[in-house]
């Protein structure tokens, strides 16, 4: 799809501002209301950008993410294959994206602790191996403690539009950099009335949906949905997001990477600054030894570029153990599964509360 370059400005604001409302977002981009209007609704339409609403990772019981990606024996192109994942994830409640690229299955999952999570991947692999679907002793799984990791970017596609369109990328300012306080929002989100949990779980429901919408499915006033959204998304309990279908936007090379590394010392050692790294990466998450990250290139020379200026970034703050393990795959072949679906995740948590 060629995008003109009004319509690359707004779908990058849209990404980047996913809080500001429209009027705020025309002014902040310098465009006509009414030509935001026109082209994000045109974008909605054609389902090449969503809302989405996701909760606050850090303030639940989730101890650790777990980033995991198999080769499969074939790629899943039968209706009989993609129904057979579709539900051995529905089933799997803990993962809250799952998608395959070519012939590569990768997904993401939430967890209390090793016992679940080594209990909930046995089961996965061993379904994947009655659907004669698994290659042997090839699946990868990390595991990053939320204590001493960092989720730095999950499904943001803010830096891939900048690299893609060619827009400078801007620093944050104060106004932007809103801090959240980790406490405040623990304790709203642990001490929801049962109000508060209905509308809770029919935003994440349904993120898309207009306010008034929400409210005839819960059988609420409008009033309610927008205030208990407002408190909520002003705590940093929830945040708001956008994510984008990249399949039709000419990008040839989707890069599955991962790093082994030494950290340098204590200077940021579980929160590595990642601004200057120049990869264009939608999904990134930062361990005490090991990085993976996904990321989008227009083509191979994009990609060997922002390879190189990776690794020199990454030499700031740790040695760098072999070579990265990288995987190329073609965006056009990518199936999502189930993507940023963290409505059961929310329920089991709220089950305890």
């Amino acid at each position: 799809m060629k995008l003109s370059k009004n319509e690359k400005i707004i779908l990058w604001g849209l990404v980047k501002y996913p809080m500001l409302n429209d009027r705020q977002l025309a002014d902040r981009i310098k465009v006509r209301m009414s030509t935001l209007n026109a082209i994000k609704n045109k974008m909605k339409r054609m389902g090449l950008i969503c809302d989405r609403i996701i909760p606050n990772l850090g303030i639940m019981d989730y101890e650790m993410l777990a980033v995991s990606w198999t080769p499969l024996n074939r790629t899943p192109s039968s209706e009989e294959d993609r129904g057979g994942l579709e539900r051995l994830f529905h089933q799997h409640t803990d993962t809250y994206t799952s998608m395959v690229f070519g012939d590569t299955l990768f997904f993401l999952s939430l967890y209390k602790n090793y016992t679940e999570y080594k209990m909930a991947h046995s089961e996965i692999i061993k379904e994947l191996k009655d659907m004669d679907l698994f290659l042997e002793d090839r699946c990868h799984s990390s595991l990053y403690p939320f204590g001493i990791s960092s989720l730095t970017k999950n499904f943001d596609y803010t830096a891939v539009l900048e690299k893609a369109f060619d827009i400078e990328p801007e620093r944050a300012s104060p106004a932007d950099k809103k801090r959240i306080d980790l406490e405040r929002a623990k304790e709203k989100i642990n001490h929801l009335s049962k109000k508060e949990k209905l509308i809770l779980k029919g935003i994440l429901e349904a993120p898309d949906l207009p306010d008034n919408k929400i409210a005839n499915r819960l059988d609420t006033t409008r009033q309610a949905v927008a205030r208990h959204k407002k408190e909520l998304l002003n705590l940093g309990v929830i945040k708001k997001t956008r994510v984008i279908d990249y399949g039709g936007l000419g990008f040839n090379i989707l890069c599955l990477l991962e790093a082994k590394y030494e950290r340098l010392g204590e200077r940021d050692r579980f929160n590595p600054n990642v601004e200057s790294l120049h990869l264009p990466s939608f999904f990134a998450v930062y361990g005490e030894s090991k990085t993976v990250s996904l990321s989008l290139f227009q083509d191979f020379n994009q990609f060997t570029t922002s390879r190189e200026r990776y690794k020199l970034a990454l030499k700031d703050f740790c040695r760098i153990k072999g070579e990265p393990s990288i995987n190329l795959f073609s965006p056009a072949d990518t199936i999502t599964i189930k993507h940023q679906e963290y409505l059961p995740l929310i329920e089991k948590f709220l089950e305890g509360y």
